[in-house]
């Protein structure tokens, strides 16, 4: 598989919330009572994704599918919003490779993982909530 890289699509205020809307809902999915750990770490990365496609759609970027995806995505939607974001992104980057292990390797995600997680996703949703309403 080739390595993914940032294509130029147009802006888009409106995708963009459609996106942002998805993210809310697949956020809501993860507070589900019921689910196991792997599947709300993997609903919760869903999430997050949905949230960086939404500041990416806003700015006339995405990301092709290909190897690194997923990485590139957090670092190119995190790197337009103002301030220090490198905290959240080691934070949602742990959360992808929680994610990783409870999709490919049917590993234990303990609590204190996924209410970290919950809580990076959450912040990165309100982030991208306020960089497409701006």
């Amino acid at each position: 598989m080739t390595a993914a890289r940032i294509e130029k699509v147009y802006e888009d205020r409106a995708g963009a919330r459609t996106f942002l809307a998805q993210a809310d809902t697949i956020l809501g999915d993860a507070d589900a009572t019921g689910l196991s750990a792997p599947s709300r770490s993997i609903l919760l990365h869903s999430a997050a994704v949905s949230a960086c496609d939404a500041i990416l759609q806003a700015v006339g970027q995405r990301v092709t599918v290909g190897d690194g995806a997923h990485m590139l995505r957090l670092e190119t939607a995190l790197e337009h919003l103002d301030g220090d974001t490198e905290d959240l992104l080691e934070r949602l980057d742990a959360s992808r490779a929680r994610r990783n292990e409870a999709s490919y390797a049917a590993a234990f995600v303990a609590q204190a993982s996924l209410d970290e997680a919950r809580e990076a996703t959450a912040e990165l949703i309100e982030l991208a909530r306020g960089f497409v309403d701006a």
